[in-house]
């Protein structure tokens, strides 16, 4: 007579490691196997996978002394487990059921850190990245749920860990732009400085005015609101229906654009050669964020 097949019990068994209790007899395994991957399957329809390899990767996040009659038998964390695979697999319909069972829910995890829109859409960007895309030679985050606890859970804690990590960068972030203001306030630019900005203090105005014309309205509105209203990165965000890094960005590049286009302006109105434009540049740079606030203040 031949022995009876178990395909899935051996895979099982290859996987498991030493510290496990023993597992049951072959063909009583591989029953309980079989019926844990059909009630997954009945879960979450769509999703097929291959059944030797999801019960491996189920025997690798068994606790240790487990009894495995017992983990097999709560149909709720294989069910889990069985999607987790799949999205690790980036099966399209496992990750489309995540992304429904679980991800729309991000808003009510974080709603006690941010409840705007912007903010809850970027959590849940950061979080589908760090679940799902491999870094550094490392498997996707959601390799690490191992069926111990509740997959939505399990992903609360990840959605609010990126949430207050994500608040205490926006700190950091308004803090630092604060403080860049506050530097040129206060910054002893040394001898040669000093002269090339009491020297070319009109012509630099003019330049950042006529660099101020060669930006976009949204540009010029979003440096007035910075500069002038003095409103934080949050206020702004909130008024433009972006997420606080959106205007951080915007800011950045309107002021690179200004400190650029004054350079460039200002070597051709006083008609110096190269060896003055680093010179001039570091001024530039260093004056900009004031000039900003002032000429905005006047309408320039």
């Amino acid at each position: 007579m031949t022995a009876p097949s178990t395909p899935l019990a051996s895979a099982f068994i290859a996987a498991l490691d030493e510290e496990h209790v023993p597992a049951p007899a072959l063909e009583q395994l591989e029953s309980l196997l079989t019926a844990a991957v059909e009630h997954a399957r009945s879960r979450w329809p769509g999703i097929a996978l291959e059944p030797e390899a999801f019960v491996a990767f189920v025997a690798e996040r068994l606790p240790p002394g487990a009894s495995v009659p017992e983990a097999l038998g709560a149909t709720s964390s294989i069910d889990e487990l069985y999607l987790a695979f799949g999205c690790l697999r980036h099966h399209r319909v496992a990750l489309q059921r995540f992304e429904d069972t679980y991800l729309r829910e991000v808003g009510a995890f974080v709603s006690g850190v941010d409840r705007s829109p912007a903010f809850v859409d970027e959590v849940r960007q950061l979080l589908r990245e760090r679940l799902f895309a491999a870094s550094a030679g490392s498997e996707p985050k959601i390799a690490e749920f191992t069926g111990s606890g509740a997959l939505g859970g399990w992903v609360r804690v990840a959605a609010l860990r990126i949430a207050l990590n994500l608040k205490r960068s926006e700190a950091r972030a308004d803090s630092a732009a604060r403080e860049s203001v506050e530097a040129v306030l206060e910054e002893d630019l040394g001898p040669e400085l000093q002269h090339l900005r009491s020297r070319y203090r009109e012509a630099f105005a003019e330049a950042v005015r006529a660099s101020l014309g060669q930006l976009t309205d949204r540009d010029r509105t979003l440096l007035r609101l910075y500069h002038v209203e003095a409103l934080s990165l949050d206020a702004i965000a909130a008024l433009y229906r972006v997420h606080l890094s959106t205007v951080s960005r915007w800011l950045s590049r309107a002021r690179e654009q200004v400190a650029e286009a004054t350079t460039q302006q200002l070597c051709q109105r006083l008609g110096v050669g190269p060896a003055s434009v680093d010179s001039i540049a570091a001024l530039v740079v260093g004056q900009v964020d004031l000039s900003l606030t002032r000429l905005l203040k006047t309408g320039g």
